[in-house]
């Protein structure tokens, strides 16, 4: 439950948004306010996770009132509520979530309740991570922290054997297969050698970390015992498979996912056993945007936007998948998006292979643009 304070000084609009918010069943008002020396008084009592409140207020503004709130507790979500226009910009820059113009209807407060949602999952990660002494990131740099510091491996090939455990946690692998993946080019002698040193290594700076014995050996198997571990990794499979059981997932599991994959798997760190596990989660990344033009097809333009340009970035010049989003553009009623998708496929197929859109898929967008221009 996300928890609620209103402050606005005007007693009428303050309970008609109260009202709307009613209809969020993830949203807990917790307090509302009319005075801001009442607020300011009982803030060191209150715990919340979002502010709606009021540009224009009496004593203070609401962007004064927000920059107090964001100093002392930058996990709140600032979401500003008001008629003035002129002071979004103001608002953005002082780490508001939100800028609502009033009246607010309910499809507009919808979108805004999915990015606090989104917020609040990023923030309890954030608090999880804080009391846990090893985090793993994955995604993007492989990087290694503990309590905020930078673990630094005695060697290149520690770290690799160290991400190489994390991706395969709580498996049996066999000793021969290190060194294959490992040392390629070196004679079975010298690699089992410095496999041996690479893992002494290793368990090192995990005892040093406080995390003994998670690599154990047997009959010429290794297996990491995963121990209790924040890992960016481990946390969108889970994001993931709970998308995956879902017909329509909600965006803000989506952003979620998206959030956490970044750029892709070990994107600066050149791992050529990890091709196939990169190219399993690209499959899944995709098939995120794909899902999410889905559904947002029909109520946000703009987001779903976002998730087909993301998509149509892995695969620039498949005309097959092209054609599939012109008529699902065009179907959606949004022909300006469609034409912008076309030229802008148009002028990467020219300028970075300095070829045209075949004659089929020039008249298919031809009869498109035209039976719906």
């Amino acid at each position: 439950m996300i928890r609620a304070v209103l402050l606005d000084n005007e007693p009428l609009a303050l309970h008609y948004f109260q009202n709307k918010l009613q209809a969020f069943q993830q949203i807990q008002v917790i307090q509302t306010f009319t005075s801001i020396e009442t607020f300011l008084n009982e803030l060191p009592m209150i715990e919340f996770d979002v502010i709606f409140l009021e540009i224009k207020l009496q004593e203070l503004s609401g962007l004064e009132i927000a920059d107090i709130i964001k100093t002392e507790r930058s996990y709140v979500s600032v979401v500003f509520m008001t008629t003035y226009q002129e002071f979004a910009l103001q608002a953005y820059e002082i780490g508001g979530l939100d800028y609502l113009l009033k009246p607010i209807n309910h499809a507009r407060l919808a979108k805004t309740i999915t990015r606090i949602e989104h917020e609040f999952s990023i923030q309890q990660m954030l608090k999880q991570h804080a009391h846990t002494i090893l985090n793993v990131q994955c995604f993007d740099q492989f990087a290694v922290y503990n309590n905020n510091r930078l673990v630094a491996f005695k060697t290149e090939k520690t770290k690799e054997l160290f991400a190489y455990f994390i991706l395969h946690p709580n498996i049996p692998i066999h000793r021969d297969y290190l060194i294959e993946i490992l040392w390629p080019d070196l004679d079975y002698v010298r690699a089992k050698s410095n496999l041996h040193t690479a893992l002494s290594y290793l368990r090192k700076a995990l005892n040093t970390v406080g995390y003994n014995n998670c690599i154990v050996f047997s009959n010429k198997y290794y297996v990491f015992e995963k121990p209790n571990i924040v890992c960016d990794l481990y946390d969108f499979q889970k994001f993931y498979e709970e998308f995956s059981k879902l017909e329509s997932p909600p965006i803000s599991l989506i952003d979620q996912c998206l959030a956490i994959y970044k750029n892709g798997l070990f994107i600066y760190d050149d791992y050529e056993w990890a091709t196939t596990y990169k190219d399993k989660l690209t499959k899944s990344y995709i098939e995120l945007l794909e899902k999410g033009v889905q559904i947002t097809i029909l109520s946000d333009t703009e987001k779903a936007m976002f998730f087909l340009n993301r998509v149509l970035e892995y695969d620039p010049y498949n005309e097959q998948k092209l054609e599939h989003y012109l008529y699902t553009l065009i179907q959606a009623g949004l022909h300006k998006q469609a034409y912008s998708v076309f030229q802008t496929y148009r002028q990467k197929l020219k300028e970075d292979l300095a070829l045209t859109p075949s004659s089929t898929l020039l008249e298919i967008s031809k009869k498109l643009f035209a039976q719906h221009s």
